[in-house]
Order: C-alpha cells, then structure tokens, then sequence
C-alpha cells in the first residue's frame, strides 16, 4: 500500500497535514489539523469513491508537486478543510513523485473499473466478440 504525506493550504494559523493512500477500493486522505504547526486541534479521516471525482491530475512543481483532486460533487470540498473553489489540491514533495505516479494510476484504475458495466467472468463481450 502507497501512503504518501501531504499538505494543504494554510488557513490561518492553521497547519493542515495528511496521507493520502488507497485502501480496499476508496481514497482515503487521513488529516491532522494543527494550530501553528504544534496543537492537535483535530484528526479525520475521509473515504473517497474512486467514481465520485470527475478528475485526478498531477501538476509538477520544481520543490513540491500538486495532485489535484476534481469531485463531480460540492460535497467533497466541504469535507476538506480550507477553502476549495472546485477542487482539492494536495502539495506533495517532488521526491515523492514516483509513489505519487503509482498512485494516479491506482487511482485512475479503479476509477475505470467503476465506471464499466459488470460484465460476469469469462465472457467476451456482445455476440461472443473480443
């Protein structure tokens, strides 16, 4: 399992940090929000359908990258503390770049996955066909 560390905009004087992984099938974006860095004022953790983003992109930065999570719904950026217009970027250090690649693609898998209709074992599609 990939568990890479991030931050989130600064609110304030308050710090946001986290991990980001995937974990039987959500993301899962575990939060410590800090008051100048060193009071725990509180810790969450969200779950994510891969189905519930419309779009997953890395944009790369010469010292931290981003990964920016796109929702189709409002909903998601309410539960992210700070203020997201319409998405939630993630700021990832360029030496987790790799881990945060495998990751979009784990992403983009399951995304995949869930937007397929169930289709039983074995079959080869309409008619017989590949």
């Amino acid at each position: 399992m990939i568990r890479i560390p991030f931050t989130l905009p600064d609110v304030g004087l308050r710090e946001i940090e986290g991990m980001i992984s995937v974990e039987e099938g959500f993301i899962v974006l575990d939060l410590s929000d800090k008051l100048l860095g060193l009071v725990d004022l509180d810790e969450k953790t969200i779950k994510i359908e891969p189905a519930a983003l419309l779009e997953v992109r890395l944009q790369r930065r010469p010292f931290k990258d981003r990964l920016v999570l796109v929702p189709k719904k409002k909903t998601l950026l309410d539960a992210v503390p700070g203020k997201h217009a319409t998405d939630v970027r993630l700021r990832i250090w360029r030496t987790q770049r790799s881990q945060t690649e495998r990751l979009m693609i784990t992403i983009e898998a399951l995304r995949l996955q869930k937007s397929l209709p169930d289709q039983p074992q074995g079959s080869l599609g309409p008619e017989g066909a590949p």
